[in-house]
Parts: structure tokens; C-alpha cells; sequence
């Protein structure tokens, strides 16, 4: 089972999210080790726990679009009195996972929470890139063909 164009756009805007909050995360947590804002020793631990927890949260955003993904597929072709009650149990799974997913990020040590949020909210962010990207694919596609 394949994923669509728009899940594919979604997952590597995810990937280019990642990518920034994982750059400006690191600038911002060593300009504040370098300050010495939050002690000596928060430099390395610190980044490390951010890049973790980051990675966490944004493996959990893209597993999210390819749950997303096939949930609408199996929705879609069930009836319409299972597709409510199957929708919901996809919805209250995934928000279970995001839950978790926090939880982890709160509780293991080596896992920075600010990270983990952070990856968890960065699906928002990769949608709207891909919504973006996907308009000016479209408006491409029409200038082409209208050149034909």
C-alpha cells in the first residue's frame, strides 16, 4: 500500500522541519550554555536530550501522517454507520500515541520534553508547508499545461 503525493509532501516537509528546529534548537541551547545561563554542565547534556527528544516527536509526527493516511483509506470504504465509529477509534488511538509519546518524553532522562513537544507540534508546521508546496505544484502544472 502506497502512500499519496500529498502524504509523501507531508513527510519530507516533516523531514525539512525537523532539520530547522534541530539547527535553531542547538544555536539557541549552546548560545544559552556559552552565556552560562543554565549552568556548566547543560551544553552537551542538554543539545543531546533536545536532538533526542526532538527525534522522538518527529518520528511519532510522521508515523502520525501514514496512520492518518490509511485510516482515511479504510474510512472511506466502510459503511457509513462503521466509518463514525471507526473514525473515532483512529482519532482516540492516535491521540492515545501522542500521549504516550509526551509521557516518554517527560519521564525518560535522556529525552528532553521541550524537544519531544516540539516534534510533536511539528506536524502543524510540515502541513502548512505542504499545503504550500502542493499550491505552487498545482500553479505550475496549470502554467505548463496552458503553455502546451
Amino acid at each position: 500500500m502506497g502512500l499519496s503525493n500529498t502524504a509523501r509532501i507531508m513527510i519530507w516537509s516533516a523531514a525539512a522541519v525537523y532539520l530547522i528546529l534541530m539547527v535553531a534548537g542547538l544555536i539557541i541551547l549552546n548560545l544559552t550554555a556559552y552565556f552560562n545561563l543554565l549552568g556548566d554542565s547543560f551544553e552537551i547534556e542538554g543539545s543531546l536530550a533536545y536532538v533526542l527528544g526532538l527525534t522522538l516527536g518527529s518520528t511519532h509526527s510522521v508515523l502520525k501522517i501514514i496512520m492518518i493516511e490509511r485510516a482515511i483509506i479504510k474510512i472511506a470504504d466502510a459503511e457509513e454507520k462503521s466509518a463514525k465509529i471507526m473514525g473515532q477509534l483512529y482519532y482516540f488511538g492516535r491521540f492515545i500515541i501522542t500521549i504516550a509519546v509526551l509521557v516518554a518524553g517527560a519521564i525518560v532522562p535522556f529525552l528532553g520534553f521541550f524537544g519531544t513537544v516540539v516534534g510533536v507540534f511539528s506536524l502543524r508546521l510540515a502541513a502548512y508547508t505542504a499545503t504550500a508546496v502542493e499550491i505552487k505544484l498545482e500553479k505550475r502544472r496549470e502554467k505548463f499545461n496552458k503553455s502546451e
